[in-house]
């Protein structure tokens, strides 16, 4: 009887938590008081200097519950909470539609002025069926709706007329030519007519008064501070319509006189993302950080792009990479979070505290020790040494030039010798993105070039004998089981499948066979942890692993790190509140004592 009855209040109790009401409900209040935790850290951090007291950079908001995103709510909400198959229940009707923060852009075939546009896919290159406004009637009407006032000021009357009276100006021929938009209102020129990001306005406002500076120079006529009709008609004419949206972001954002882009082309743009999308907003009283959140994305963006580590971007590297597409994501999407490539702050963060974990002296580099101390000490002291030596680093030329300082005698130092006794931040990020991604193909050439110790483009059993050495020592110490260097190989040959017996090259690592398993050679090379977890390998695990929502295995560690990360913070702020109170019950009890002294009150000091 009591058993029937204890099983009788299990169903009725799982029924309950598992209807709609009771989900609703739970739901509402888990995210008001998110929300209201994110205000008061929010409130917190505006009335301080912006400066973090253990120097990390703050949450973000939409993670820690502000906003919400939809990951957080699936790992912050308990299971029996959830609303069981309502994805898939087609009575329940089609999910709610994401809000955009921007509209799409057309891009049509014809591209020139007066050309007849087609209606063709949204920042596509393919024409529709039907035609569209030409960019001349397009800007026109943008023009007339955006325009400040009918009439210009005193400071541009001269300069119009100049204009209209100079017969060597071909783009200033009737007052319509001179009408102008102001840089506040030209954001929609910027998306809807160029087919930019939004927040590109103010650096594209800016370069087209640059070239048309250049261009009224040799004629003599005045620079104008505003960009008319007749301006950005010449803008269009001669930098957009010849060239494709790659050509075009390529050739805004690189220096007229450069064919490559640097990473301080990228930082303008970044920072006015920092100023427009409101995922980023929460960062605007910590000016450090924002720096660092600029660092980080350019960074990530040359590690992606930039796959031969010279520090300059060509036209064919950005058209092999999806660093435009991703540009035009960003400017839509609500959650920063969410675009994993490049821009997530999630991702910044679990990079610059691991960072900031291992930087202890905090000089903003990290020493051979200091590495080694990385992953709860997983990799082995060699592949350190060769991390230093050899491993590819971004922006290497730039920052060894200036970081060379004179020895004793007067005499410098070879500058790469200096700069490879240390990791700035920009290194690391390199190395980490590596080390927790090996499958991609710009990590596993770093490792093939830091275990390439001849230099000759081959792996060799020699070479990986000495580095699994190492490895055998460590399992013995630590215990496991150790596997003897013949059968790792074997086992490791099988799986890459190498073209020759004999030795590999990187190319067997690209394989498309390969996407999964080429890091296991370099973690069974150098990472004991990493081996040893793929010795003991739960199937099952695997298996759920390969068909979670990741993309890639950086994307799985930064939202396994970065939940770590928050959680270890709201413990310190919960430890921080309790000594708080602790110390005002102390102080409460001490006025008490103080009180039946006799000495409170309006009567003076004793001393």
């Amino acid at each position: 009887m009591v058993a029937t009855a204890s099983i009788k209040i299990d169903e009725l109790l799982t029924s309950w938590l598992g209807s709609d009401l009771i989900y609703e409900t739970v739901s509402e209040l888990i995210e008001q008081q998110k929300a209201e935790s994110a205000r008061s850290k929010q409130a917190a951090a505006g009335e301080g200097d912006g400066q973090a007291e253990d120097g990390r950079p703050p949450l973000s908001p939409l993670s820690a519950g502000a906003a919400g995103s939809n990951k957080s709510a699936r790992l912050e909400i308990p299971t029996f909470y959830r609303r069981r198959g309502r994805d898939e229940n087609p009575q329940d009707g089609p999910p709610p539609a994401v809000p955009q923060r921007r509209v799409r852009s057309s891009f049509g075939s014809d591209q020139t002025w007066d050309g007849v546009r087609s209606s063709g896919a949204a920042g596509s290159d393919q024409a529709g069926d039907e035609a569209g406004p030409s960019i001349a009637v397009q800007a026109d009407l943008l023009f007339r709706e955006l325009l400040a006032e009918s009439t210009p000021g005193p400071q541009l009357a001269p300069i119009f007329s100049k204009y209209l009276s100079s017969k060597a100006e071909a783009y200033h021929n009737t007052p319509d030519d001179c009408r102008y938009i102001p840089l506040e209102r030209f954001e929609r020129l910027t998306k809807e007519i160029c087919g930019l990001p939004t927040f590109f306005h103010k650096p594209l406002y800016t370069r087209i008064l640059q070239l048309w500076t250049n261009r009224v120079r040799s004629s003599g006529l005045p620079s104008c501070p505003v960009v008319t009709y007749g301006i950005f008609r010449c803008y269009w004419t001669e930098f957009m319509a010849p060239y494709d949206r790659d050509e075009r972001f390529f050739h805004l954002l690189r220096q007229p006189s450069a064919d490559y882009l640097t990473r301080d082309d990228f930082f303008p743009y970044i920072k006015e993302l920092l100023n427009d999308h409101p995922g980023l907003e929460f960062l605007s009283n910590h000016a450090e950080f924002q720096d660092k959140y600029a660092v980080t994305v350019i960074t990530r963006i040359f590690y992606s792009v930039n796959l031969c580590h010279s520090g300059k971007i060509t036209l064919r590297q950005i058209r092999k990479s999806d660093l435009v597409e991703v540009f035009s994501v960003v400017d839509e999407e609500e959650d920063i979070n969410k675009v994993t490539r490049y821009f997530s702050y999630e991702h910044f963060y679990v990079l610059y505290c691991r960072f900031w974990e291992l930087d202890h002296d905090r000089d903003y580099k990290i020493t051979r020790e200091d590495l080694l101390k990385y992953g709860e000490h997983s990799l082995s002291h060699i592949i350190v040494d060769r991390i230093f030596d050899a491993a590819p680093r971004p922006f290497e030329g730039e920052d060894s030039a200036s970081s060379a300082a004179p020895v004793a005698d007067g005499k410098q130092p070879p500058a790469a010798t200096v700069a490879r006794e240390y990791l700035t931040y920009e290194d690391f990020i390199f190395f980490m993105l590596s080390e927790e991604d090996k499958a991609n193909e710009f990590s596993v050439r770093y490792w093939f070039t830091c275990v390439d110790v001849d230099g000759d483009d081959k792996l060799n059993n020699m070479e990986m004998r000495s580095f699994y050495a190492v490895q055998l020592h460590r399992m013995q110490c630590m215990g496991h089981e150790v596997v003897p260097f013949e059968d790792m190989l074997c086992q490791m040959i099988d799986m890459i499948k190498p073209r020759s017996p004999e030795y590999l090259v990187v190319e067997d690592f690209l394989q498309s066979h390969c996407s999964q398993v080429a890091g296991e050679l370099f973690n069974a090379l150098f990472n004991v942890n990493k081996y040893v977890m793929f010795e003991q390998r739960d199937p099952f695990l695997e298996r759920q692993k390969r068909e979670d929502e990741f993309e890639t295995d950086w994307d799985r560690f930064a939202c396994i790190d970065y939940n770590r990360l928050a959680m270890e913070e709201e413990q310190r702020e919960e430890e921080a509140m309790e000594v708080d109170w602790v110390t005002m019950d102390e102080e409460e009890e001490d006025g008490d004592e103080y009180n039946s002294m006799g000495l409170s009150g309006s009567s003076e000091a004793p001393f």
